[in-house]
């Protein structure tokens, strides 16, 4: 007997399939419609290539592109189609590692430090929205419920640490009761209520900064995947299906769908 596969799954796999969009998610279905770019066929020189049409690349050619510099993106599908276009939208304080955990491990100052880059990048995200005019459905607060109760008192520390030791005084600490009322069920433990994060719209955001990397003047390129790079002469050479960049420097702004690119 063959496997069943509901009409869901064939839609989802359908979706993933699409030549078109392989990142299709609700984030591109609510986003009010997508710039488009158009493919590589020319041979082009600039100062810098990026290589990677998310977060990371889009930013980079911003800020190069705002300083005067000349610079070409290239991105192998289209722009936010990878994690960038399609993740879960939540800003968070801090890194992935809880200051606790990085005190241990680093010492207080780097820890201080990594938090304090941290929240410049909070900053800078609704720094960059608000000079270049867009929006990104930004909804400020984000709750941090705890589901077991031996990760309370741990949890609590850290929410202590980050007041008194971080000077960061847009959390607080939620007992039970205090959660539930929040969260609508007694499910889960105390946990922590940070003012200073929220979730975003990815997608819209992600837009945004490719209308606003293109408006300075940076060159953007969709369906151009990084065929090969070289470096002759101390430039670097990329070449795409159709066309060829060169430039003095070059940014590899890849993350999960890159392959192997050591072997170009």
């Amino acid at each position: 007997m063959g496997t069943r596969i509901s009409a869901d799954e064939c839609v989802i796999e359908m979706l993933w399939q699409s030549p078109i969009s392989p990142g299709r998610s609700w984030y591109e279905d609510t986003c009010g419609g997508r710039i488009e770019f158009e493919e590589l066929t020319d041979i082009l020189e600039c100062d810098v290539v990026v290589v990677g049409g998310g977060f990371c690349g889009l930013s980079a050619a911003l800020h190069l592109a705002e300083g005067g510099t000349k610079v070409v993106l290239l991105e192998q599908h289209r722009l936010g189609d990878g994690a960038s276009g399609r993740n879960g939208g939540q800003m968070g304080s801090g890194q992935r590692g809880g200051v606790l955990e990085l005190e241990q491990e680093l010492g207080f100052e780097r820890s201080k430090a990594l938090w304090d880059m941290a929240e410049d990048a909070k900053q800078s995200l609704h720094d960059i929205a608000r000079r270049h005019n867009f929006d990104y459905d930004y909804q400020p607060g984000q709750l941090t419920p705890m589901h077991r109760k031996r990760y309370e008192k741990e949890a609590m520390e850290e929410v202590e640490t980050w007041q008194n030791k971080y000077g960061y005084s847009k959390v607080e600490w939620l007992d039970r009761s205090a959660m539930a009322q929040a969260l609508g069920t007694d499910h889960y433990f105390g946990g922590s209520h940070d003012t200073g994060t929220g979730h975003i719209h990815p997608m819209k955001y992600l837009i945004g900064l490719a209308k606003a990397a293109q408006a300075s003047g940076a060159k953007l390129y969709e369906q151009s995947a990084m065929a090969s790079i070289h470096r002759t002469g101390g430039n670097f050479e990329i070449e795409t299906p159709k066309g060829k960049v060169k430039a003095g420097k070059c940014i590899i702004a890849l993350n999960g769908h890159h392959g192997d690119i050591r072997k170009e």
